[in-house]
């Protein structure tokens, strides 16, 4: 047997991870692994770059040792006298070492092959005769890549395409202009060589513009405030650490399996609502007069909950983060009906209590927002290139900056994506992946991750990883979701070997 791993991120490398371990693999199956770089197992997130670029998790959370949740911790003890910052925050480049340092015998195993080339194309094949095929023949599938140099010439039983984080968006058509920079990492190569005396922007506020602050307020002495331009919110609230030992946490894989049982394979979104808010009231605490107080997300009230050490906020801050491993599959649980119920009036509450900054962070930038480092300047509506050089920024005021980076996120529409990876156009373009919505996500199924289209219907073992299926892996933009996916994918996949011993 022959399989493709196309990418040698932290997915590739966990799928490739669960494929070695398990007892079905036989001496003659290949793996091949399909990634330019010769950096295996670790993804640009947490390549090589500045040590103040930090992951916004604790290291508790994100071993990749199942045997050994504290795995990282410890690997951090073993190799740095101060493995954490001030904010108690570990680098992301550190996190990469250990990354690579894991899955390296597994990239080094004897039946694995790296080709240091990207992959641009796939043809999908009859699996009896390895002729090209356009549409379902009600049988299997195999797989050929086209590589940069040309289509190899292997035949694939199985395809992981574990293809990274797409590029950020472009939502004021500033790509190429000059003291634009689209994508800030890594920041070691993108950022350095700036004045001190120029005018720095950041559009957008989200992670990526914490680790701009982080990185300029080490590496610069800026004489002007470092500037924020957002639509309407700034930043995500603090994690304000809870102060109790344990919470009452009803959710977990079999509680999920037993309500799918209880209703024909679906779970009405209202139990999975009343679980959640019965959950927190066990513990003295109302979710919507939580949620009201703070769903204005003002700076003030956010240093007042920061200040005050809001418990009952931060109960429900805990809470979610034992939530984010099931959120996928309660999402992929609920009717059609009720996920566009849950989209349109509820997605933005679990996004408010799930996405946050640490709590050191936020004391932090509250300083420098003090001391005048940084501002904040609300209602961005538009930006000009000046003939003069630098940018005129259209917010609730009018100004210009030298230098202008983009932090907004990740652009998921596949059109968009197919314009920096060639593999994404083409297979966009022969319908062989479809979005799922709006032009956006790649169609999967779950939770097997295989790609599903009009004309084939389910792919057989051509698999799918990462932002590009955030659509059906709901809110998935995480490690610890991605290395359980991976693994778990490449487990299944081999599961289905049963007689090969």
């Amino acid at each position: 047997m022959k399989i493709a791993i196309v990418g040698a991120g932290i997915s590739g490398a966990s799928a490739l991870k669960g494929i070695l371990d398990h007892p079905n693999l036989k001496i003659e199956d290949e793996i091949h692994i399909f990634e330019p770089r010769d950096i295996l197992g670790v993804g640009l997130p947490y390549s090589p770059d500045d040590e103040s670029v930090m992951l916004n998790i604790s290291p508790d959370f994100i071993s990749v040792d199942e045997k050994n949740p504290l795995d990282f911790t410890q690997w951090l003890e073993e190799h740095f006298e101060e493995p954490t910052n001030f904010e108690d925050l570990v680098s992301r480049p550190r996190y990469g070492q250990y990354l690579q340092e894991r899955f390296a015998p597994y990239f080094n195993h004897k039946q694995v092959i790296h080709f240091q080339t990207r992959i641009e194309d796939i043809e999908v094949l009859d699996s009896k005769t390895n002729q090209s095929i356009f549409e379902d023949k009600q049988g299997s599938y195999t797989y050929r890549l086209k590589k940069t140099e040309g289509w190899h010439n292997e035949i694939y039983d199985a395809v992981f395409l574990a293809l990274g984080h797409p590029q950020y968006a472009d939502y004021y058509g500033l790509d190429g202009s000059k003291n634009y920079i689209g994508n800030p990492y890594p920041m070691k190569d993108q950022l350095t060589g700036l004045s001190p005396e120029d005018r720095i922007g950041i559009i957008g506020s989200g992670a990526t513009g914490i680790d701009l602050i982080r990185f300029f307020m080490t590496n610069y002495h800026l004489k002007h405030p470092l500037t924020f331009y957002v639509r309407e919110h700034s930043f995500r609230f603090a994690d304000i650490p809870y102060e109790k030992d344990d919470f009452q946490f009803t959710f977990s894989m079999a509680w999920i399996q037993e309500e799918r049982g209880k209703h024909s394979g679906v779970i009405p979104f209202s139990i999975i609502l009343k679980t959640f808010k019965d959950d927190i009231q066990a513990e003295g605490v109302d979710v919507d007069t939580v949620y009201h107080k703070y769903k204005t997300r003002d700076l003030e009230i956010i240093r007042q909950a920061v200040e005050s050490k809001d418990q009952d906020l931060a109960l429900i801050h805990a809470y979610n983060s034992k939530l984010v491993a099931f959120i996928p599959h309660l999402y992929n649980s609920l009717s059609g009906q009720d996920k566009e119920f849950y989209l349109e009036n509820y997605h933005d509450k679990l996004k408010f209590f799930k996405t946050r900054v640490p709590y050191k962070t936020f004391q932090w930038m509250f300083d420098l927002l003090d001391q005048g480092k940084i501002r904040i300047v609300h209602g961005i509506s538009d930006v000009h290139v000046k003939d003069q050089g630098g940018f005129s920024m259209e917010a609730d005021r009018r100004e210009g900056v030298d230098v202008l980076v983009n932090a907004t996120g990740f652009n998921l529409r596949l059109s968009e994506v197919g314009k920096s990876l060639p593999l994404v156009q083409n297979l966009y373009h022969k319908n062989i992946i479809q979005p799922q919505f709006d032009g956006s996500f790649v169609l999967i199924d779950w939770p097997q991750a295989q790609v599903m289209n009009q004309n084939f219907g389910v792919l057989d073992n051509l698999f799918f990883f990462g932002m590009l299926i955030g659509g059906t892996q709901h809110e998935n933009n995480d490690a610890q979701l991605t290395y359980q996916l991976a693994t778990s994918v490449g487990t299944w996949f081999m599961d289905q070997q049963p007689n090969r011993n």
